[in-house]
């Protein structure tokens, strides 16, 4: 689910009188991993275009970076999308969803409005991002508890590269398959009880192969137990809510639009909290 309150910005420029590639993420100048990351897709927009001319990237996202809340799918789609753009290239959704993975494999879902689901594929082509659903389809609302606006402990690729070592991680790829089914099933019929409860019942066996990984990788902190805590508290008195985790501490709890005020509130309340994000669902990467 794309969403409204999470933005990445991203400006992509394109010049003969550049002699080096520049990226500015959230106004700092970046080199190393960061750079290279963004390069590559730099690399691969230039070679679609047949363009051999150097870029300036300016990139910034109105929420926290590395945290777990998602910014490298959305910054990686956003600059597949104006990185394309700026060099001249008209690129199909299916093509830019493609593009985008190759930054960060999620941000091939962000490319796309409303609700979408990543095809696994057998190669680097038939790997894409479809719609499920328009923004418009369900009245469903994110909020995302922040507990922890700092770098997570371990990046997603580590924690990809982990849980192979996890005990539990064959298992896991056999449970997904009809996950996925049963949860694209739930969202189409809006079946929001059953919805909730696999949503959380994926983000638990995500942080199990996490947590029984060689080394354990903890990304909970007493912020996440304390949200967690608070949404089964708040479906014992009637509220209707559940939540999921990406790779990281902060929580998106998941509730029907007409439940959002009370749910923002509940967790408000909650010492951990820092703040929280109020998200419906959105159009994904657009030219602004």
């Amino acid at each position: 689910m794309n969403l409204s309150g999470c933005h990445t910005t991203t400006e992509v420029e394109f010049d003969p009188r550049f002699n080096k590639d520049r990226i500015f993420i959230d106004s700092k100048e970046v080199e190393g991993e960061k750079k290279t990351r963004v390069v590559k897709i730099l690399d691969l927009i230039r070679k679609k275009a047949k363009k051999r001319l150097f870029a300036k990237v300016v990139s910034k996202n109105n929420f926290p970076s590395d945290a777990g809340i998602a910014s490298s799918a959305s910054a990686f789609s956003a600059l597949a999308l104006a990185g394309s753009k700026a060099i001249g290239l008209k690129l199909s959704q299916r093509e830019l969803s493609t593009l985008a993975r190759l930054g960060s494999g999620s941000a091939c879902r962000s490319v796309v409005d409303g609700f979408a689901e990543w095809k696994k594929g057998k190669d680097n082509k038939t790997s894409y991002a479809v719609q499920l659903a328009k923004p418009d389809y369900w009245n469903l609302v994110d909020i995302v508890a922040v507990v922890d606006k700092g770098k997570k402990k371990a990046s997603s690729t580590e924690g990809h590269q982990a849980a192979v070592t996890s005990p539990y991680f064959k298992t896991r790829l056999l449970e997904l398959k009809e996950r996925i089914s049963r949860l694209r099933r739930t969202l189409l019929e809006r079946q929001f009880k059953e919805f909730g409860r696999l949503l959380e019942e994926e983000a638990i066996s995500l942080h199990v192969t996490a947590m029984t990984s060689k080394p354990p990788i903890f990304y909970w902190n007493k912020g996440t137990l304390e949200v967690m805590e608070a949404v089964f508290k708040m479906r014992e008195k009637g509220i209707r809510a559940y939540f999921t985790m990406d790779a990281g501490s902060n929580v998106h709890v998941i509730c029907l639009e007409e439940d959002g005020p009370r749910v923002r509130r509940n967790l408000g309340f909650l010492s951990e909290v820092l703040f929280t994000i109020f998200n419906r669902p959105s159009n994904g990467a657009r030219i602004i």
